[in-house]
């Protein structure tokens, strides 16, 4: 067991400290602010304050994880080992920042928590992050701040080298509709075929005619037969489906469609499903709480994970109703028009809510990369590089790789055969 000396032990310190020592390095940890019995304990231990006790392993505190609520913060960033660091403090610690203050900011979101300017559908804009304005977005930066804090503690109990478990690749495959023209009414059919004619879509109107005359199939048919090719592979993955009512950003097929519900459950079956929460949910939590409701009722289990349709994160918001509903797991914390590490790390961590200063169950896992990233590549040469250099930082820190996709990536029309293609080959390593 690790022991943990602070003057005054706070939620913001158990939290983090227990991430880190607990979860990543797999030690037990435990907390005193009682120096003798500091002194007295026989195994590592360490001590986050504003001065050390003595010779032991310690970590200058910068006093953001002792407040209370959310202030305005003075952050000033430099360079330390050819990393961006932040929270500086004094030449006795081990480290020359404070490890565990800049990555509760960074891991919390406290940034999201000022006042901010949205976007069109209310969301945080990355040009208003830190990460962003000092160049570290696609750093999983306090995963890397990690491996130099474990190297310093090996390095002062003589410890043997921590072993890591291996990187990993997830997908994340987001259907925010099954099919592109199956199973829809003729009502809706007809308006829509209506709105790309006046777009003048005519290939698209011209393949959606020929779809519901039955004399092509729909271009994304065939979902779990592209899913087949990786199987024989390491990677993983899981579905998340939009089964809600008809919206201005929802538009998934109607719920009352008999093979719509059919196609969802098949899903459900070869593989873990769970809900992609609408748009509209993010105004109406009773709204959410109808949609989990019929999307476990239609799978015929518990809802478990969830990700949100459009990535409308409001803080604390949107985590806190996901935790109050029996949600264990988060797939959302990503920007949606840039790829990087949102909360500037791979590992997946809990939802701290500042607002009532405690941890919740809510386990958030984060993204770095979307098909709409690597789309924005256009040539096949520069989706690799991209694909490649995220693959390969996160394989040398032994983080998880988590990797956004939709059903439209596997789309089967020759305009995306391409890209396809491509993907398999990133993905299957050929």
């Amino acid at each position: 067991m690790i022991l943990i000396h602070t003057p005054v032990v706070k939620p913001r310190i158990i939290y983090v400290f227990r991430h880190f020592i607990q979860y990543r390095l797999g030690q037990e940890v435990s907390f005193t602010s009682d120096v003798s019995a500091f002194v007295a304990h026989s195994g590592p231990k360490m001590s986050y304050g504003d001065v050390p006790l003595g010779n032991e392993f310690f970590i200058a505190a910068n006093g953001l994880l002792t407040e209370q609520g959310v202030n305005s913060v003075d952050i000033s960033v430099f360079q330390w080992e050819g990393m961006p660091a932040f929270f500086a403090t004094s030449a006795k610690s081990q480290l020359p920042f404070d490890f565990f203050a800049a990555s509760f900011y960074l891991m919390s979101r406290y940034e999201e928590y000022m006042p901010y300017v949205p976007d069109d559908l209310g969301r945080f804009k990355v040009e208003q992050s830190l990460a962003h304005n000092h160049n570290f977005l696609d750093l999983p930066l306090i995963d890397m701040w990690f491996d130099r804090f474990v190297a310093a503690w090996t390095d002062f109990f003589e410890l043997p080298p921590l072993t890591q478990q291996a990187s990993t690749t997830e997908l994340i495959v987001e259907i925010p509709q099954l099919y592109a023209y199956k199973y829809k009414t003729l009502f809706r059919s007809f308006f829509e075929g209506l709105y790309d004619f006046g777009r003048l879509r005519f290939a698209k109107t011209f393949d959606r005619l020929m779809v519901i005359l039955r004399f092509r199939e729909d271009p994304l048919i065939g979902l779990i037969e592209q899913m087949e090719s990786f199987r024989s592979t390491a990677l993983s993955f899981r579905f998340f489906a939009l089964y809600a009512a008809l919206g201005v950003h929802d538009k998934s097929l109607s719920i009352f469609s008999k093979k719509h519900q059919q196609e969802l459950k098949s899903l459900s079956d070869y593989a873990p499903t769970a809900p992609l929460a609408s748009f509209e949910s993010t105004q109406k939590s009773q709204k959410l709480v109808q949609d989990i409701t019929r999307f476990s009722g239609l799978i015929h289990r518990p809802i478990k994970a969830i990700r949100q349709h459009k990535l409308v994160l409001r803080f604390p918001d949107t985590y806190r109703t996901y935790a109050s509903l029996g949600i264990k797991h988060d797939y959302s914390m990503q920007y949606p028009d840039v790829p990087g590490f949102r909360a500037s790390t791979a590992h997946p961590f809990r939802f701290y809510d500042l607002n009532e200063e405690q941890q919740t169950l809510l386990m958030i896992h984060p993204i770095c990369l979307s098909e709409s990233h690597i789309r924005a590549q256009q040539y096949a040469r520069k989706m690799r590089q991209l694909f490649i250099g995220y693959q390969y930082r996160l394989q040398n820190l032994n983080a998880p790789m988590l990797l956004a996709l939709t059903n439209e990536s596997f789309n089967s029309r020759s305009k995306n055969l391409t890209f396809l293609a491509t993907l398999k080959k990133l993905l299957i390593h050929e």
